[in-house]
């Protein structure tokens, strides 16, 4: 019974108010009950806890609807980094990509995709994972039983979908059976119930599994995810999620990720919209598309990376090269095999034919933004491929393949600005009424990108530094509009009865806290790439307070966010 002296948990007092509506933001209080926002304004009541916001900004917690955090929350119920930069809640199971449905005999083969698709550390996944599900239902239960610091929604992933009824061998069918057909819809429906938001999938080519073959999204028929897509029509709530054949939007994708609405009836997101300084006019091409198709009656919405994006790595792991067929079929193979492939000049000229014909790809071919990172020959260290190759005479590729050989792939490369090196684009991209903000990629490519502190650069720079973007328009964007095109209700802004999902930041203070990335230890003996943040003073999830100037309370407060499917039917019951 709460006594008489307090009427509210939590009041955070006199800051500035930023709801997420979109509405101007005023300074304020915010009462907290029950792990809900229960009143905004001149609040009168005590609170159990008061938190002094003066001169701090108070907003929704950012909505992180882009993540493979699936193995990382076993052991980290955070999700860091994402925690570190304003995010309450993340989005998992995206491309097509996770661990549930899946059968005990199947979990070994399930981490090595998941290690050569988003480069997962496998030791930490054989280490970390607790594995005591099977169905997504109970994946979503074992999450939460176990404790979590931010909440947790998910798609239903197709590749996994796929590996469960044809086996991990015959995922690789093209065609399947009218049973087969059945019982991938039938694991669609129980997905629905559980509370999933849809089905995401991934025909991109960079995207490989553990041989470097092509995942089983990227063999299925579209015959197949039509039917699969379908089901959407049965329960009417949630989006999909589509990463698609190229990286920037044409034509073929435009129609297809059209006919997918259709088929769903429900919002697709298009995974992603970025500038890439090689082809550097192709993001408005692809927001025109998005635009059209929306004016067209298509709900369409594309995940927009608004930040510049490095990337650090080595031969003896890296996977961003595989849209390239020849890096691909040169790398997707042993060590021993991958030195010589890169050792001989016959694959080298395919390498370099890569890079001036294949346009559609992830890295630009820019030499000059490559520097050698980490090297035992001491004569290259942070030095740029480019003034190297102009020193010895030879090709920047000949520099690359000899160093990398001469280590036996050991050597560590540094990409500058991989993407989204131009800041004009970036609000470009930000400022499109179809765009949410995003692509932490969080808990993937560990050890080479680290793209979570998106959030924390839209304030600090296009917010308070740049001036291009309201504070009110960049919350509203990063929290409510995220959770609703993605098909969460009730979440995203500070009304009276939505969770107290809240961060309390020091807007003049706020920094991501280094340069560029560093390595930071994981179970398994793994490791990472992380960046950091200064000016967050207080998260909280559900009410309660997670972090505190950026250390963890230790509090576990998060929830599973399941669609009103779940609500409706319960876990044994049919489609409304």
């Amino acid at each position: 019974m709460r006594s008489e002296n307090f009427e509210f948990d939590t009041v955070i007092r006199g800051g500035r108010v930023v709801d997420g509506t979109r509405l101007p933001s005023f300074v304020g209080d915010v009462a907290i009950t029950d792990g809900r926002v229960v009143q905004t304004g001149q609040v009168s009541g005590r609170g159990r806890k008061e938190i002094d916001a003066t001169g701090l900004v108070v907003a929704p917690g950012v909505i992180d609807v882009h993540t493979h955090y699936d193995a990382q929350l076993n052991w980290d119920p955070y999700a860091s980094q994402s925690c570190w930069h304003g995010v309450t809640s993340v989005v998992i199971s995206l491309c097509g990509f996770g661990f549930a449905p899946c059968r005990p005999e199947d979990r070994e083969r399930a981490m090595q995709r998941m290690t050569r698709v988003e480069a997962i550390p496998y030791e930490a996944m054989k280490q970390g994972m607790k594995w005591d599900w099977e169905t997504q239902g109970e994946f979503f239960d074992s999450l939460q039983s176990h404790g979590l610091g931010v909440n947790v929604a998910g798609y239903i992933p197709h590749s996994v979908l796929r590996a469960y009824v044809l086996g991990t061998d015959d995922s690789k069918r093209a065609d399947v059976t009218d049973d087969e057909m059945e019982q991938m819809k039938q694991l669609m429906r129980d997905g629905y119930r559980a509370g999933a938001l849809g089905l995401s999938t991934d025909h991109n080519l960079i995207d490989r599994d553990h041989d470097g073959s092509l995942l089983p999204s990227g063999i299925a028929k579209e015959e197949e995810l039509l039917e699969l897509l379908s089901v959407a029509r049965e329960f009417n709530v949630g989006s999909s999620e589509v990463t698609p054949h190229n990286l920037h939007m044409g034509e073929k994708e435009q129609q297809l990720l059209e006919r997918y609405a259709e088929a769903s009836g429900r919002p697709v997101i298009h995974s992603v919209v970025i500038h890439s300084n090689h082809i550097p006019d192709k993001w408005k091409d692809t927001l025109g598309k998005i635009e059209d198709s929306n004016s067209r009656g298509h709900r369409i919405y594309g995940l927009g990376a608004v930040h510049r994006i490095g990337s650090l790595f080595s031969l003896l792991e890296y996977n961003l090269f595989d849209d390239m067929p020849a890096w691909n079929e040169a790398l997707a193979c042993p060590v021993e095999k991958r030195i010589e492939n890169l050792s001989s000049e016959e694959i080298r000229r395919k390498l370099q034919h890569d890079i001036d014909h294949h346009l559609d790809r992830v890295w630009s071919g820019r030499w000059d933004k490559m520097k050698i990172y980490e090297s035992k020959l001491s004569e290259y260290q942070d030095r740029y491929i480019t003034d190297i190759a102009a020193e010895e005479g030879k090709t920047p590729l000949e520099v690359f393949c000899d160093i990398a050989v001469k280590e036996q792939l050991q050597t560590y490369f540094y990409i500058e600005d991989q993407l989204g090196d131009d800041d004009s684009a970036n609000l470009g991209i930000m400022q499109s009424p179809y765009i949410i903000p995003g692509l932490s990629d969080g808990g993937a490519h560990a050890q080479f990108i680290s793209m979570g502190k998106y959030a924390t650069v839209v304030l600090s720079k296009l917010v308070r530094d740049d001036k291009a973007l309201s504070l009110e328009e960049a919350h509203w964007r990063m929290s409510y509009m995220s959770a609703k095109a993605i098909g969460i209700d009730g979440l995203g802004t500070l009304e009276p009865g939505m969770p107290a999902d809240i961060m309390v930041y020091d807007l003049e203070a706020l920094k991501v806290t280094t340069d560029r990335p560093y390595y930071d230890h994981i179970i398994g003996g793994g490791k990472r790439l992380i960046e950091k943040a200064e000016g967050y003073r207080y998260m909280l999830v559900n009410g309660e307070v997670t972090f505190v100037d950026g250390e963890c309370t230790g509090a576990l407060p998060g929830k599973i966010l399941r669609t009103s499917a779940y609500q409706d039917a319960g876990k044994l019951g049919e489609p409304k």
